[in-house]
């Protein structure tokens, strides 16, 4: 069944078609303007655009941001520690029963998108998401898994994974992202995990009936609040954990006392168990039975609640951003239909406005405007903070590392310690992606307000460094401790000790067997002892060697390109705002010629034009207020929240 839209989507709809096409007449029927002029946005009281442009481009972002709405999805990630079930409660969100691996861990660094598709399909994303690979559905353990023995990725050059499925759930306007289990959630998934929450419109932190919230849960709920404000937390197999009602209690009290910004959040206790009990049971054509496990599992209200806190609040902002843009096109216009009804009327403070005008854009070409001196202490700022965050990242990876190489056995650590930095470079470069471009977009908005002309400045992301993309394997340093003379340098240090035991052994049981069995367990016992404990010695001093060196190589490789994508955005945004103040003054000039023009016409041409210019502010105005008027009713709550399942809802 197709789900109900949000109830002003066809309003607002059909307001963007009438704005796109009033803006497109307009740009058909204004004369052309000199080529090369580029598109400019109204504001800060300079002359109005050129309308075949400006317009013309104004009608082409509002169909653009339309195309959005319509393709547009709310992103939930979803979190949470290994074997809690993550997988699984995707599987059932979705109603998809075997589509992500349950039996194997997610592998580290990889993450799965799940969003809607008519078509099923798969893609994975190598060579640090740059490129695409459709793969089968079948597949997806061998390219998004670890094997359960070594720990080991089965496909070591996987970014991430998209999976396109027909789903009602996700076709309310949802995708989900499925990160990787993580263990205490501290390692480099979590990085990667709390990197993902920039793009995401709501958190699903799962956690399981078999015990309560540990302290690197409520820790990473900390970190999570400066990211993301709507957090929706579910209780997975409450069929297994019959005591779920007791712990799901004693989280609220963890969060009401350690994280209270939560302590009123909905929690749904779903059984995925259950849940696959329904689909059988329907499969059956036992309706029945299916629908006594449907009562029990949990799932329609949380997929309810999901649609209803998360799907329907992303549509209403992409609606909002239609009206927010298709307002932004047509303000200029209604100005400059002013401006021309002014002019029609000879009003003779017309002249001194433009001429104004002209005299504060021409101060603003010089080469010591104000403006260039701004931008650049800011793009030396914006370039200080970003140093700043990149080596903070970069010292909580080294502490990572750490703490890894000083926990992880010997024999882990070079699988999992590789892994682990790799996840961790991943989220520095996701968190520093995600900074420079916001210090893009501010640099924007300063030079908007200090010249009263702007344009969005496109940042395709910073250009990750080859070395980055791939780490190279860790590399185990050999040793001669197999030999005959590594052996007598175990065994020569446990001698006395061996022979201590004899001795005592001796006296205790008066014999001689006995001692010497014992000595030369000793001896075995000791000698071994020695040789973990080196082997434990030679592998951590590997690891940190390992780590010392691929930190070095980003802390080498990084700053370089945050400085070329610092100065980059600097010279292309001096250079187009040089470009728009100069198109400016063309157009003040322009109409001054118009007013000389309307000057030497007759009454009557003048009367005919006034009449004309009329009519196009009265529909421009007519438009506006219908954009004020859903703003106003897009800012109410569309509906309430579905309501969450409690502990004494079912047993």
């Amino acid at each position: 069944m197709t789900p109900d839209p949000h109830p002003l989507h066809h309003e607002v709809l059909a307001f963007a078609e009438d704005a796109a096409q009033l803006l497109e007449r307009a740009a058909a029927a204004a004369p052309a303007a000199p080529e090369g002029t580029p598109a400019i946005r109204g504001g800060g009281g300079v002359a109005s655009p050129p309308p075949n442009t400006a317009e013309g481009a104004a009608a082409a972002a509002i169909r653009e941001e339309v195309a959005v709405a319509r393709e547009g999805a709310a992103t939930v990630v979803v979190v949470g520690e290994k074997k809690r079930g993550k997988s699984s409660l995707v599987n059932a969100l979705v109603e998809h029963r075997d589509l992500l691996p349950v039996e194997v861990d997610v592998a580290t660094g990889v993450h799965i998108l799940v969003r809607h598709a008519e078509k099923p399909h798969a893609i994975a994303y190598v060579d640090g998401g740059q490129s695409a690979r459709p793969i089968e559905l079948d597949d997806l353990t061998e390219y998004a898994a670890v094997d359960p023995d070594s720990q080991a990725p089965y496909r070591g050059d996987i970014h991430h994974v998209e999976v396109g499925i027909p789903a009602q759930l996700l076709a309310t306007g949802l995708r989900l992202i499925d990160t990787p289990g993580v263990g205490g959630l501290v390692s480099g998934h979590a990085r990667i995990t709390m990197a993902t929450l920039h793009h995401a419109d709501a958190l699903v932190f799962v956690v399981n009936g078999s015990s309560e919230l540990t302290a690197s849960e409520l820790a990473f709920l900390e970190q999570a609040t400066t990211r993301i404000a709507e957090v929706v937390f579910v209780l997975t197999q409450t069929d297994k954990y019959r005591s779920w009602p007791s712990v799901l209690e004693r989280n609220r009290e963890l969060l009401a006392r350690h994280a209270p910004r939560y302590a009123t959040a909905p929690w749904y206790p779903v059984s995925s168990r259950a849940h696959q009990d329904a689909l059988t049971a329907l499969a059956r054509g036992d309706e029945e039975r299916a629908a006594r496990h449907m009562a029990a599992d949990g799932f329609v209200p949380l997929r309810s609640a999901l649609t209803s806190r998360v799907a329907v609040r992303a549509a209403e902002l992409r609606l909002a951003n239609i009206v927010h843009v298709a307002r932004a096109g047509l303000a200029p216009v209604a100005a400059a239909e002013e401006r021309r009804l002014r002019a029609l009327a000879q009003d003779p403070t017309l002249v001194d406005d433009i001429q104004r005008q002209r005299d504060a854009l021409r101060a603003l070409q010089d080469s010591d405007a104000r403006w260039r001196g701004l931008l650049r202490k800011a793009t030396r700022e914006l370039e200080r903070r970003l140093r700043t965050g990149f080596r903070r990242n970069v010292n909580d990876l080294r502490q990572l590392a750490d703490a890894r190489i000083a926990s992880l056995p010997g024999a882990e650590l070079a699988t999992a310690l590789p892994r682990d930095l790799e996840a961790g470079i991943e989220a520095v470069w996701m968190d520093l992606d995600h900074a420079t471009r916001d210090g893009v977009a501010r640099l924007t908005a300063l030079m908007e307000r200090e010249c009263g002309l702007g344009d969005e400045e496109s940042f395709e992301g910073l250009a990750r460094p080859d070395r980055l993309t791939a780490l190279p394997p860790l590399v185990r340093s050999t040793h001669d401790g197999d030999g005959v003379l590594g052996t007598v340098e175990r065994v020569v240090p446990a001698l006395s000790t061996g022979a201590l035991t004899v001795a005592v052994a001796a006296m205790a049981t008066s014999g001689v067997l006995l001692p010497l069995a014992a000595g030369f367990g000793m001896v075995t016992l000791l000698s071994r002892r020695r040789r973990d404990r080196d082997e434990l010695v030679r592998a951590r001093g590997d690891g940190s060697r390992y780590a010392q060196r691929v930190i070095s190589e980003l802390e080498t490789e990084v700053p370089p390109q945050i400085t070329q994508a610092v100065d980059e955005v600097g010279e292309r945004l001096a250079e187009r705002l040089g470009d728009r103040i100069t198109a400016q003054r063309r157009l003040l000039e322009d109409e001054l010629a118009n007013l000389q023009r309307h000057a030497r016409a007759s009454k009557e041409q003048r009367d005919a034009e006034r009449e004309r210019a009329q009519r196009r502010l009265v529909a421009v105005t007519g438009l506006l207020r219908r954009a004020d008027d859903l703003t106003h009713r897009l800012g109410t709550d569309p509906g309430a929240p579905g309501e969450p399942s409690t502990p004494g809802d079912r047993t």
